[in-house]
């Protein structure tokens, strides 16, 4: 039972008699401190993949029961889609006859540019040759020899073939800019239609889900069969050559924690150190997530087992210290109670620093020696003497 007793009002303070046995005393120290947070880790595979469906489909066969070991590029099931095979060859027929168009066209192409270079020969050959019949008539006609009728119908024709010549030449230079316009076209139509048909191809490969690392496959829960939708998840490959620990830390912590930061741990009576690698930036349940791995040392776990780990948050100082209790709920670390060697205890301003879980940093108020009442206070009225009896 606690009594209060209040003094003379001319002193205006207030006195609380409370029994020994219920109040907890802690003696302030000096020491390194050590600011840590416990938390929960488990054990995981270092590396996970998972494993989801690329394509819907039913259940067609099943190579690798769950547990097994598997190599990278083993199947593990293949899916049945009759009607992804139906549009894969439906497409596949229409890039083809596209294929076979642009091929027909340039091969059309080529034909036009091999006539136009033959026209173009002939009408060479033919020119030259008019063109010796003319030098022969301008002779002729000097000497009478040849009807004036005949050398002029000569001569126009010459005039015509030379201004065919000209318009087929013409004709030549636009078929080939023309021609080298269009095959950097049909070459790369060509090229995207062949990527096409690999990637539907592939498509159909997808209907194979295989192991795309070495590992352990887990969480495979299939039966002949059974439909999967695109996207869904088939099970996961763990890597078991090494292991991390995943931990889940307090948000307000979220600050305070980077790469590198190292906590400690004991298994099979020795004490090992890992350190943060990975920060996920996800908060759920006013929670965050981080892997740690073994630093040094690595003792042997197996996937699952849980420790309470020590991270670490600042280095060891040496600091006064106040053993943690429930008095800082009432107080909030801003005034203790000081137990002085009569037994009575004194209210006294404070002021605590970072904490952990086990004792506080006392910044202002107390010297190493000091006794301060730990225990609850709501019961004390906030009374400047405690009496303890």
């Amino acid at each position: 039972m606690v009594a209060v007793v209040a003094l003379a009002s001319g002193l205006g303070r207030s006195r609380v008699r409370v029994e020994a046995a219920k109040v907890t005393i802690g003696t302030v120290q000096q020491g390194l401190f050590k600011e840590f947070i416990p938390v929960t880790g488990t054990v995981q595979p270092i590396q996970t993949v998972f494993l989801d469906a690329l394509e819907g489909g039913s259940v067609k066969q099943r190579f690798v029961e769950d547990g097994h070991m598997v190599r990278a590029g083993q199947p593990i099931i293949e899916l049945s889609n009759p009607q992804l095979h139906m549009d894969a060859i439906n497409r596949e027929a229409q890039l083809l006859d596209q294929q076979n168009n642009l091929r027909n066209t340039r091969l059309a192409m080529d034909q036009q540019t091999t006539r136009l270079h033959d026209e173009l020969l002939n009408l060479d050959k033919d020119l030259k040759r008019l063109e010796r019949d003319q030098q022969v008539d301008d002779r002729l006609v000097k000497d009478s020899l040849v009807a004036r009728n005949t050398y002029l119908s000569n001569s126009e024709n010459l005039a015509y073939m030379r201004e065919k010549r000209k318009l087929v030449a013409a004709n030549v230079r636009s078929d080939s800019i023309f021609r080298q316009s269009q095959l950097g076209s049909i070459t790369s139509n060509l090229a995207l239609i062949d990527q096409n048909l690999r990637f539907l191809r592939e498509n159909l490969q997808n209907l194979v889900v295989k192991a795309p690392i070495d590992g352990q496959l887990s969480g495979l829960n299939v039966e002949l069969g059974q439909t999967k939708q695109r996207g869904e998840r088939i099970a996961q490959i763990d890597v078991l050559e090494s292991f991390k620990v995943r931990a889940r830390i307090p948000e307000h912590y979220v600050s305070r924690v980077s790469i590198g930061l190292q906590g400690t741990f004991t298994h099979a009576g020795r004490e090992h150190v890992i350190e943060v690698f990975k920060i996920y930036p996800e908060v759920s349940n006013g929670e965050f997530d981080v892997d740690l791995r073994f630093v040094d040392h690595k003792p042997e776990v197996r996937r699952g087992q849980t420790f309470q780990v020590r991270l670490q948050l600042s280095e060891d100082m040496e600091a006064v210290m106040l053993p943690r209790g429930p008095f800082f709920q009432d107080t909030g670390g801003q005034w203790v109670y000081v137990v002085d060697p009569e037994g009575q205890a004194v209210r006294r301003e404070v002021k605590l620093g970072r904490q952990n879980p086990d004792m506080y940093e006392v910044l202002e108020g107390l010297e190493p020696g000091e006794r301060v009442v730990t225990s609850r206070y709501a019961s004390f009225n906030d009374a400047d003497h405690l009496i303890i009896q």
